[in-house]
C-alpha cells in the first residue's frame, strides 16, 4: 500500500487525508500468472498498479493472439479507452507472472478527484505519461529494423527477456519468433 501512495507522490504532494481515504479504498490482490483482470468485451472498472510481476495487454486477431505491451513492477495500467470512455474493451490483460497488484475503481477515482482534486493533477500526469509513451515509441516503431526495435524494448525493459515469454516480445515487436531469436544470438 505505501507503494502506492509514494508513487503518487512522486508526481503531487498528497495530503493525510487524501492519503488515508486512498489507503481505505485501494484493492490488494495476490493474482496468479496468466490471470485476466479484464477480457475483451468488458468494460475496464479498475486501474491497476503493478506492486510484483509483469502484466501484458494483448488481442486477438485472426485467432492469433498480438501482444500490444508488457509492463513491469511500478507501472500504472489499465485498458485506457474502455476504463476513461467507459466502452466495451477491444483487449485483454493478463497477469504474466505471479503478481500483487493494487487497484481502484473508475467510480472511486471520481469521487477521490471530486473530494481532493489535486488528485486531478496527478490523473492528468499520469495520462500525459503513458500517452507521450506511447506516442514515442510507436513513432519510432514504424521507421526501425527488427534490431533496432528489439534495443528500444530492452533499454526501456532490461529485464523483460528474463521476465515475458519470447512468444509475447516477438508478437509486441510485430516480428516472428525465429526473427527473435536470431537478433538475440548476435
Amino acid at each position: 500500500m505505501n507503494e502506492f501512495i509514494n508513487f503518487i507522490k512522486k508526481y503531487i504532494n498528497l495530503s493525510q487525508d487524501a492519503e488515508n481515504e486512498i489507503t481505505n479504498l485501494i484493492l490488494t490482490e495476490e493474482v496468479p500468472k496468466g490471470y485476466n483482470l479484464l477480457k475483451e468485451g468488458k468494460t475496464c472498472e479498475r486501474l491497476y498498479y503493478i506492486l510484483k510481476g509483469t502484466v501484458r495487454t494483448y488481442h486477438y486477431q485472426n485467432g492469433k493472439d498480438i501482444t500490444y505491451w508488457i509492463y513491469p513492477e511500478n507501472s500504472m495500467i489499465t485498458s485506457w479507452h474502455s476504463y476513461i470512455l467507459r466502452k466495451p474493451s477491444s483487449e485483454y490483460i493478463e497477469t504474466t507472472e505471479d503478481s500483487i497488484l493494487i487497484s481502484i475503481s473508475y467510480n472511486q477515482w471520481q469521487e477521490l478527484y471530486l473530494k481532493h482534486p489535486k488528485l486531478e493533477r496527478f490523473g492528468r500526469l499520469i495520462l500525459e505519461e503513458q500517452m507521450a509513451l506511447i506516442d514515442d515509441f510507436f513513432k519510432g516503431y514504424y521507421f526501425l529494423s527488427a534490431k533496432e526495435k528489439y534495443t528500444l524494448l530492452t533499454t526501456a525493459f532490461p529485464s523483460i527477456t528474463q521476465r515475458a515469454n519470447l512468444g509475447h516480445i516477438a508478437s509486441m515487436l510485430g516480428i516472428s519468433q525465429e526473427t527473435l531469436s536470431r537478433i538475440r544470438g548476435k
